[in-house]
């Protein structure tokens, strides 16, 4: 803290003892060492505060980037969860349409048995578009179907 030599030192305590005298001299050594003490240990306790706060500083940065990452990722998952799902119902809806077109179709287009089988996804938008408007007309009322018919 202070550059303080040896010859700074010696040259104090001279003057020390001209000034106090000798038989006062250890007293006041002691009692300045004891101040001297005392501020070693007050400083020494502020430096230590001083680092545990910058400890609980970079502990509470730390902790705040954490949060945010797990935030990120909770997202990602949520994002891909919802990703998954609107997969799965599209393929479900999928599954469910070529059953439905499997059920519909006519008799005529199945193959005899030893006979090669046709390809299934040949005119497969057109199967769709027919299922489509198999169903629509057969959920509809029976004065659609008589304006359906009439056209």
């Amino acid at each position: 803290m202070f550059d303080i030599g040896f010859w700074e030192l010696s040259l104090i305590g001279i003057v020390a003892l001209l000034v106090i005298g000798p038989e006062r001299l250890p007293a006041v050594a002691r009692t300045v060492g004891k101040y001297v003490g005392k501020a070693n240990r007050f400083i020494s306790n502020i430096k230590e505060d001083i680092n545990k706060e910058l400890k609980d500083e970079d502990l509470k940065r730390i902790l705040a980037e954490q949060q945010k990452l797990a935030e990120e990722y909770k997202n990602a998952a949520s994002a891909m969860n919802s990703a998954v799902s609107s997969e799965t119902e599209s393929l479900r809806e999928s599954v469910q349409m070529d059953d439905l077109l499997e059920i519909q179709e006519p008799d005529e287009n199945k193959p005899a048995k030893g006979s090669p089988t046709p390809k299934v996804n040949e005119n497969r938008s057109d199967r769709l578009a027919e299922a489509a408007h198999t169903t629509a007309a057969s959920e509809s009322t029976p004065d659609n179907k008589n304006t359906s018919n009439a056209s």
